[in-house]
């Protein structure tokens, strides 16, 4: 067979709540949803609660099996906001779409399909007010090291947990990280630090999900040995999320400077996959979506 990988999928089950999610035979989708008027990708399309509640809906009916909602931007360049603003940003969309994760099935509605919510925030007041609105996970780019209370949020909540892997300061993190001279064991071995961590307060290991923070402190050469090394992770016995959507270092590839980063975006995906990934992060989940389902028809032979 051309692609044994594609019969034996190595994804790591994830459990979100009382499900455990195989994340087989492709990933979830996390769908990203930006409340933010300095997003690096929309530049602040959905900047009002409003709109950031369409653009979820939309993502739903486009395949998303988790929306990621972010309140505070982390491009190069960025600021923090404050806690109050991010609270007022993300929290209407969370509840919202809480409501609607609630509604019975009707096949005009993407409530007829569960989802769940994540709340991408470094802060633990943030974590703690959207899981109590109805959130499912916390998405940590930091890994749960930039505020203190935050391994003791995830604990408390019962959340399911994404740590991501960063090395630098929040928004200047590609000037000033400390280089790497092996950047797939170190990456490997700070998240399991923080791991390790949660676990110690009582978080179940089947709730941590590892993220190599593709980009976040890192050099193309270093992007570029982390997506080729998904697999490496798998070996820990955590399910890993691969986010590395219309990321800038696309463009710095060679004959990519151009590219608007969709179609490396839709390749780092499937390869992602084939690596073993359970998640995978994105912003256009209708393309994400297609081309899972053309690996899933490639495994049973086009009968799906």
């Amino acid at each position: 067979m051309l692609f044994p990988v594609l019969d034996k999928s190595r994804a790591i089950a994830w459990q979100i709540g009382n499900e455990v999610l195989p994340c087989r035979p492709s990933p979830l989708i996390m769908g990203i949803v930006n409340v933010t008027p300095d997003s690096f990708f929309d530049g602040g399309k959905h900047n009002t609660p409003e709109q950031a509640y369409e653009h979820a809906v939309g993502l739903l009916q486009h395949g998303a099996d988790i929306l990621d909602i972010g309140g505070e931007s982390s491009r190069p360049g960025s600021e923090p906001v404050s806690e109050q603003e991010e609270l007022d940003r993300v929290c209407p969309v969370v509840e919202a779409l809480a409501q609607l994760s609630n509604i019975s099935e009707d096949l005009d509605n993407p409530g007829n399909r569960k989802f769940y919510i994540s709340v991408d925030t470094v802060k633990a007041k943030v974590a703690r007010e959207c899981m109590r609105l109805g959130a499912h996970i916390i998405n940590d780019i930091s890994a749960c090291t930039m505020d203190p209370d935050m391994p003791a949020a995830v604990a408390d909540t019962g959340a399911s947990v994404v740590l991501n892997h960063m090395r630098g300061s929040f928004g200047k993190m590609q000037q000033d990280f400390k280089p790497y001279n092996n950047v797939v064991q170190e990456v490997r071995e700070e998240l399991l630090i923080q791991a390790e961590k949660l676990m110690a307060l009582g978080v179940k290991k089947e709730k941590i999900c590892l993220d190599p923070g593709i980009g976040f402190g890192k050099t193309v050469q270093d992007n570029i040995d982390l997506m080729k090394s998904v697999e490496n992770f798998l070996d820990d016995g955590y399910p890993v999320l691969v986010g590395t959507s219309r990321k800038s270092y696309i463009g710095k590839m060679s004959g990519l400077e151009k590219s608007d980063r969709l179609i490396p975006t839709v390749t780092a995906g499937i390869v992602a996959a084939l690596g073993g990934a359970s998640i995978i992060r994105v912003h256009d989940v209708l393309e994400a979506k297609e081309s899972m389902l053309y690996l899933e028809a490639l495994q049973s032979d086009g009968s799906i």
